[in-house]
């Protein structure tokens, strides 16, 4: 594969290269056939630069557990997890059983499937409706083996409460790309082109230590509120013109929630199916953090393994960052 040249690729302001693609879109910046937009970001010769990173042998699951929430954040349903005896067989053994298991259940990856363009009714790099119902295209299994690379958790909670900033998580603050900026130079950390990008907002550990009450009221959408990014052009053209992989967080749905499913200017409408950006959600980035505040060392090589779903629209990581 050759060497991806960054600088040739069109900036945020240079969009769209497509005659009729709309506004602020990617479309055909990879090829008229791509289906997995950004991580076209992460490439050989990035995997061999992250894996340098890796030098003390630390392993951190960014993984929430199944079933974390109870009840599920915003009306989802509960995984049911049963056992399956094999006596009958006359053996000693047993296997599990997920039944009733959505894909974005905890933590999570938008698919490019996941969310498409109302007006436009249409997804990333242009597939249409029947393209993601008949599992013609941008399904998680093109994922697969594409999540490898350099990460690098910006801690803006830590930065924003550290310069006098009261910050409710469970609440729709917004954080500004001056923040994440700031943020990164108060860790002196760079923004490479072809990371992938984690962002601790401070929602999990607000969520986790929440009274019972609280959580159970977030069982019903219309009571979840969270923190998170601004949705904004600028932080489009950003995470765009930075030549992010990915952007990953731990708050609910990595914008400020709740937002207006109708609105075009959302991040989940400027990132994915214009854009090809793919969203984490609810990622556990505690661990990381407190290392990384004592280390000094905010990137990382980040390893996520996807489900092998064919025409998946969402999948939990399964990721870890190896330091």
């Amino acid at each position: 594969m050759a060497k991806l040249d960054y600088d040739r690729l069109p900036k945020f302001s240079e969009l769209p290269i497509k005659p009729g693609a709309p506004e602020g879109s990617s479309w055909g910046v990879f090829g008229d056939d791509d289906q997995i937009g950004c991580f076209n970001f992460l490439t050989p010769q990035g995997i061999v630069e992250a894996a340098r990173l890796v030098r003390q042998g630390k392993v951190f699951r960014l993984d929430n557990p199944i079933n974390y929430a109870s009840p599920p954040l915003g009306g989802r349903a509960v995984t049911a997890h049963t056992v399956v005896s094999h006596e009958n067989l006359g053996m000693l053994g047993f296997d599990d059983l997920l039944d009733n298991y959505n894909t974005q259940e905890g933590s999570q990856w938008d698919g490019l499937k996941h969310v498409g363009h109302t007006r436009l009714q249409a997804f990333y790099n242009g597939a249409t409706v029947e393209d993601v119902k008949q599992n013609r295209k941008l399904g998680v299994e093109n994922w697969k083996d594409r999540i490898i690379g350099r990460g690098l958790l910006i801690d803006v909670y830590r930065y924003c409460t550290q310069a006098g900033r009261s910050i409710d998580p469970l609440s729709a603050e917004k954080y500004t790309v001056d923040e994440l900026k700031g943020a990164l130079k108060a860790q002196r950390s760079k923004l490479k082109p072809g990371s992938v990008v984690l962002v601790r907002t401070g929602w999990m550990q607000a969520y986790l230590n929440a009274p019972a009450e609280v959580k159970q009221a977030m069982g019903v959408l219309e009571n979840v509120h969270a923190c998170g990014l601004e949705a904004s052009r600028e932080m489009a053209a950003w995470l765009w013109d930075n030549r992010v992989a990915a952007i990953g967080s731990d708050t609910f749905a990595v914008e400020a929630f709740p937002f207006d499913f109708q609105d075009e200017g959302t991040l989940h409408i400027r990132a994915l199916p214009l854009l090809g950006l793919s969203l984490g959600e609810q990622f556990n980035l505690e661990a990381l953090a407190e290392d990384c505040a004592s280390d000094g060392r905010y990137e990382f090589m980040l390893v996520s393994v996807p489900l092998y779903v064919i025409g998946g629209y969402a999948s939990p990581p399964n990721a870890v960052a190896i330091k």
